[in-house]
């Protein structure tokens, strides 16, 4: 096979995935691409070309043979991306342009036209299909759902129904917006619009049925996911014309889909759930039409019986809307990033003897007074101030919103509410005074911490300015409790002329779909043990053009750590449907893995998780890197260094023959047993995060793969210190650590963020030339695991990268890290004696099993579609980390 097989194959996946670009197409710009990089690769490309013109072949037989995918596969292809003149996406596109969204219409075409080619074609009897799009929370699914609505009403799509959630809030504003969006009031004669941002459908609109017979009007409904709601709208489906609903192309579009959409009745229940019975209703009267889910937390969606016709089980399409530089998640705030790249100083720590203080104990009557707590008057003084920067940059004309999020139990909020306000009240009869003394040090404090984020323009914002906007700001702050017991008046409401500076407190509500304008500083304790929970109350995620700089997050202890893993589980899922596609699958042929929390939290609830089946645990390609050190013991760290030394004197035999002359530069060892490497990483002392998750990976390979060699990498950097053992002898790496946050005294815990530089993963592939240069930019992530499973690779074997690190690692210009040897001599001065060995971070990536000889892989989570074809459908993969930009090792 050629050497450049599989990198060639997956640059062709990457085009055609992340740009959607049709197979010809990423063919050329590939070809393109290797004429100019790597021209004796073109050979293999033209094998990747052969292969996929043979699966199209064996693709056509099976659609001969199989009516599961004739009628998908005959249709693929109907649309054809365009604006109609006049036409209501030429509408919609034009008012974008014009308004906020201006410098993403071009996004927003390209994604909601791919999702629209995914579309039952209208006017074809018995075309009916079920589809998700999974975006971020916050992250603009509304806009998106927007433009497929008005592309497909260009394409004869005749009613348009909107489930919007199951609050009332939301459902107004979704209707209130999809008005203006879709120019329902601009061309009224044009449209029949079943509900109204006051009225939901009701009893009386099932009458007007015949409203729909009309060849010339478009029915638009947005509907509140409540059952007596869905009976009224089932009973209105009901009532038309049968001739009329045949020629009547349906869109549902169901705005998050998780939610009460899914059967959550018990396993072995008669009757599934009230509202996913209605649905179901509903979409048998459909003759000609397509159900569309959107939602950020898809666990609930893709277990969901896939057996059942009737089920809303995702069969023929998931999308994933792409993720902007620009968007704020998970990922990037709760420090996912590369370590030469300064985490975002934004995370605050809540302490755990505020708690009690912040939110009411378990259990009904228990007596509750919430206090304005030492961190949470901080969170205040600083929204305060924020939104008085935001005065001075010239938006004091858009909204500004913060979020005290604590509880789901009502009565708390209002009682939250009234501390609150008293906290304010004294605070604000000084500044209208004249004395903002109050804020003089939160605003050094705060103000530069995540200056970097910024990209505006202008000078910083500094005291003097500021501090005059402060009594402007509190003349018109106002506390906003939004929950089911709230009165009207007391709500959270943007509309009007004036813009809101407006502190709310809620739960449920402010947890699901609602849309918070100019959300920056958000103080959140509330907990929950399910992905999606967390996910979707996470508020705080999304897009802060113009006052990135400003925002701030407070979390009670652990929820940051929740984040962290629930970004890798996103990431996880995209990767999965990425391939998926790329292999021309689609759900009802595979069923997709959602990976298991090794701890206390579960994916969804388990009604809902009905239908999945549980394997073990998977190990095969897992990735680690040791981020945090324990130093609290000097003379272990020693010793791990001793470890070291000794485990690799014990493999010199395996020292790759054309390194033995160099003076420095990473050496590696070639064929390590895996006994070795795994008896090795039994001794070695790391953090205890770490130490289950690599006792676990080392029972599975000894378990799985025990014959799989391993390579090991000994890491060089540019320091110009040394770390030398049996005659050779390499420079240390420098990795910084992140400075403490919010002024808690320093643990013993040494955090870096991240070990591993880009082009690591293949760190021994690169070391034989067997892989480009990083600098190329040919060398993704994903492409390095490729090349690891790949017989034209690493062939399946293991890697160990040990990485010496200076105890003397400099920083540069961060705020975020200090010197190492600062943070070390902080701790003990012990740590930075002379002559100390450097602290040994590990990586590594377990075997993979390229000979087929594993019979059971991995604990994930995941349904069996009737149509698969077993486990080999199963899509394996495996955490993927940030992209890194490889340098020669250093921070």
């Amino acid at each position: 096979m050629g050497k450049y097989l599989a990198t060639v194959r997956t640059l062709v996946e990457e085009k055609r995935t992340a740009k959607q670009l049709a197979f010809d197409e990423a063919v050329a710009q590939v070809r393109e691409t290797l004429c100019m990089m790597q021209p004796d690769a073109l050979t293999d490309l033209d094998t990747v070309v052969a292969e996929h013109h043979e699966q199209v072949k064996q693709a056509l037989k099976l659609s001969e043979q199989s009516t599961s995918f004739t009628r998908d596969e005959m249709a693929r292809g109907w649309y054809t991306p365009r604006k109609v003149v006049g036409g209501v996406w030429d509408g919609l596109s034009t008012r974008m342009s014009d308004g906020n969204l201006a410098g993403a219409v071009a996004s927003i075409d390209a994604s909601s036209g791919a999702i629209v080619a995914h579309l039952a074609e209208p006017m074809v009897a018995d075309d009916k299909r079920r589809g998700l799009v999974i975006g971020n929370v916050q992250s603009g699914k509304t806009a998106n759902y927007a433009a497929v609505i008005a592309k497909a009403l260009d394409e004869g799509y005749k009613l348009i129904i909107v489930l919007a959630g199951i609050h009332s809030n939301l459902r107004q504003q979704t209707q209130r917006r999809l008005e203006r969006d879709l120019g329902t009031q601009v061309d009224s004669a044009k449209w029949h619009r079943l509900t109204s941002a006051d009225g939901d459908i009701g009893k009386a609109d099932i009458k007007n049925a015949a409203a729909i017979s009309s060849t010339s009007r478009r029915t638009l409904a947005v509907v509140k996911k409540n059952t007596r709601r869905l009976e009224n709208l089932r009973d209105f489906l009901k009532a038309v014309d049968p001739g009329t609903i045949k020629n009547t192309p349906i869109l549902i579009i169901d705005d998050e889909s998780d939610q009460a959409t899914p059967d959550a009745s018990a396993a072995g229940a008669s009757e599934p759930t009230g509202i996913n019975q209605r649905m179901r209703e509903i979409w048998s009267l459909v003759n000609n039409g397509t159900y569309v889910g959107y939602t950020a937390t898809p666990f609930a969606n893709v277990f969901m019986d896939p057996a059942s016709d009737s089920e809303l089980y995702p069969a023929d399409f998931l999308s994933v809307m792409p993720t902007p530089d620009s968007y704020f998640g998970a990922e990037r705030l709760f420090g996912l990033a590369d370590a030469a790249t300064d985490v975002p100083d934004v995370i605050r720590y809540i302490g755990d003897d505020e708690l009690p203080h912040l939110a009411p104990p378990r259990g009904k009557g228990t007596p509750f007074s919430p206090e304005v707590t030492e961190s949470l008057a901080t969170a205040i003084r600083w929204f305060i101030i924020a939104a008085a920067v935001r005065r001075t940059r010239g938006q004091g004309s858009k909204h500004s919103t913060m979020l005290i999020h604590t509880t789901h139990r009502v009565e708390p909020h209002f009682q939250i509410r009234d501390a609150v306000d008293q906290f304010i009240g004294p605070l604000a009869q000084s500044a209208l005074d004249g004395d903002v003394s109050e804020f003089y040090d939160v605003f050094h404090e705060e103000m530069n911490r995540a200056a970097e984020l910024y990209t505006g323009d202008g000078p910083a914002p500094t005291w003097p300015t500021v501090k005059l906007e402060i009594p402007n700001v509190l003349r018109t702050l106002k506390i906003a409790v939004d929950n089911s017991s709230a009165e009207a008046g007391e709500r959270l409401d943007y509309l009007g002329e004036s813009p809101q500076t407006v502190i709310v407190i809620g739960g449920g509500t402010l947890s699901r779909g609602l849309t918070l304008e100019g959300l920056f500083v958000s103080f959140f304790t509330r907990t929950s043990n399910a992905y999606d929970t967390l996910l979707q109350m996470g508020r705080w995620f999304g897009y802060r053009a113009g006052y990135e700089d400003l925002q701030r997050v407070w979390v009670s202890p652990g929820l940051d750590s929740d984040y962290r893993f629930l970004a890798s589980v996103e990431a996880d899922l995209r990767i999965e449907i990425d391939r998926m596609t790329a292999a021309g699958q689609i759900p009802r042929q595979i069923g997709l893995r959602i990976k298991r929390h090794p701890g206390r939290l579960e994916i969804t609830s388990k009604n809902k998780m009905k239908h999945t089946e549980r394997v073990e645990v998977d190990f095969e390609g897992y990735r680690l890197q040791t981020t945090v050190f324990d130093v609290s013991d000097a003379e272990e760290l020693s010793a791990s260094a001793s470890d070291v030394s000794a485990f690799l004197t014990s493999i010199m035999g395996q020292l790759h023959h054309d390194q033995s002359a160099h003076s420095s530069g990473p050496r590696l060892f070639q064929d390590v047993s895996s006994e070795l490497v795994l008896s090795f990483l039994g001794d070695f002392r790391v953090h205890d995060r770490y130490s289950k998750l690599i006792e676990d990976a080392a029972v599975w390979t000894r378990s799985k793969l025990p014959d799989t060699p391993w390579n090991v990498v000994l890491a060089s950097g540019s320091s110009q210190e040394q770390f030398s053992v049996g005659g050779l002898s390499v420079r240390t790496v420098n990795r910084s650590p992140l400075a403490e946050r919010g002024g808690k005294p320093r643990s013993t815990d040494v955090d870096i963020r991240a070990l591993m530089s880009a082009g690591d993963l293949v760190a021994d592939l690169r070391i034989l030339d067997l892989v480009p240069p990083p600098e190329s930019g040919q060398v993704t992530n994903r492409m390095q695991m490729a090349l690891r499973s790949s017989r034209e690779g690493a062939a399946g074997r293991g890697l160990l990268v040990l990485y010496p690190i200076s105890r003397n690692s400099p920083v540069a210009d961060s705020k975020t890290r200090q010197p190492m040897s600062k943070v070390l001599g902080d701790i003990n001065p012990e740590l930075i004696a002379p002559g100390a060995p450097p602290i040994f971070g590990i990586a590594l990536v377990t075997p993979f099993d390229v000979d087929g000889v594993v019979q059971n892989k991995g604990e994930y989570v995941a349904v069996r579609p009737p149509h698969s074809g077993g486990d080999d459908e199963f899509v394996e993969d495996t955490p993927v980390d940030d992209e890194l930009d490889y340098s020669g090792g250093d921070r």
